[in-house]
């Protein structure tokens, strides 16, 4: 039986399968290539950080590359579920526990820190900025994929009336639900721009080194955007269009400027 590659294992430790997920699994996995290449560092020698892992869509993949993987989350039946499954497939180089990006400060550096679809779900993206670059060095590097806060799958949600009608107050009261609270939950509270995003992180010391554009229109039905097919085409539709037309965004910041390696 053919060995797997690398990227063939990476991409099938994870439970994602949509074609614009694996587009990201391919985006993530290449900058840590990239990173490595360019350094000159071995990929077992590589301290990586996963900023909101959530259940391990991204996290269970890192593990992989044999390095030391930490990752947290502020969701602890999120934690719990990834613990379990990191004991069941008996994973060695991969520590996992509740955090918060705000805050989270372990006293270590870290050469590649993950933040996957976070971004937009914090209240204080500045205070959550400085908490996520704090443990980067010099030369280190952030990998972020973040929706554009103004492409098609951000307004396909706000045209959503059932969504619309979830975040109203006044039915919530009605119906004797809580009121709701923005930030608090699994909706996004920010909506970026390209310059919004990259002016964010430029103030604490990231440049922008390497970028890719997720998916485009047909984002807005999911069975297409579930289809091998038409997903593919979708992503390949995004690559070609400008970049205010696809519905995310992934980005490669290097730091300039940091604490020392601890």
């Amino acid at each position: 039986m053919k060995e797997k590659t690398g990227l063939e294992l990476f991409l099938s430790a994870s439970p994602y399968t949509d074609p614009v997920d694996i587009k990201k699994l391919k985006f993530v996995y290449g900058a840590i290539d990239r990173y490595v290449r360019s350094t000159g560092k071995r990929m077992e020698s590589l301290r990586i950080l996963e900023v909101a892992c959530d259940t391990g869509w991204i996290t269970l993949p890192l593990s992989t590359l044999g390095c030391e993987v930490r990752a947290f989350d502020i969701n602890q039946e999120a934690v719990e579920s990834l613990q379990a499954e990191i004991k069941r497939r008996n994973i060695g180089n991969l520590i996992v526990g509740v955090g918060d990006g705000h805050t989270f400060d372990d006293g270590r550096t870290y050469d590649i820190v993950v933040a996957s679809e976070v971004f937009e779900h914090v209240t204080d993206p500045e205070r959550f900025a400085a908490g996520v670059t704090k443990r980067m060095a010099e030369g280190s590097h952030l990998i972020v994929t973040v929706p554009n806060g103004y492409g098609p799958w951000e307004n396909k949600n706000r045209l959503d009336i059932r969504n619309r009608l979830r975040k109203w107050n006044a039915l919530r009261q009605l119906l004797g639900k809580p009121a709701y609270v923005s930030g608090t939950g699994i909706d996004h509270c920010q909506f970026y721009t390209m310059g919004r995003f990259t002016e964010l992180l430029a103030k604490h010391s990231l440049r922008p080194i390497d970028f890719g554009k997720s998916d485009s229109f047909l984002t807005v039905c999911r069975p297409l955007r579930r289809s091998k097919l038409f997903g593919k085409i979708d992503g390949k539709l995004a690559d070609l269009l400008p970049s205010g037309f696809a519905s995310g965004w992934y980005f490669v910041f290097e730091r300039r400027g940091g604490p020392s390696r601890g």
